[in-house]
């Protein structure tokens, strides 16, 4: 393998990680609440009423099948909502 393929593969290959890697790498602090145009949304309230209140997410991740699917929002900080059937179990805050 020439010198220039091998780079340009190890190169791809460390973007491929950072990108897989990256939304599971943020430091996550708790809220109480998220504040969305069209209301507050809150642990207990359902999926739907969610989806209601702030739009479709941005991004869905599925990290493992023991994990809540996590719904992100960027609304001035990127927030991480955790549905567990059908209902928010856990709203967090990043960067």
């Amino acid at each position: 393998m020439k010198k220039e393929t091998f780079i340009l593969t190890v190169f791809i290959n460390a973007l491929i990680l950072i990108f897989i890697i990256q939304p599971y790498a943020v430091a996550l602090d708790d809220t109480s609440s998220l504040r969305c145009d069209g209301g507050i949304v809150a642990p207990g309230d359902s999926a739907d009423s969610v989806k209601e209140k702030c739009g479709e997410p941005q991004q869905v991740l599925t990290p493992d099948p023991q994990e809540p699917v996590k719904w992100v929002y960027d609304l001035g900080g990127t927030y991480y909502v955790s549905i567990v059937n059908g209902k928010v179990e856990r709203i967090q805050v990043g960067e």
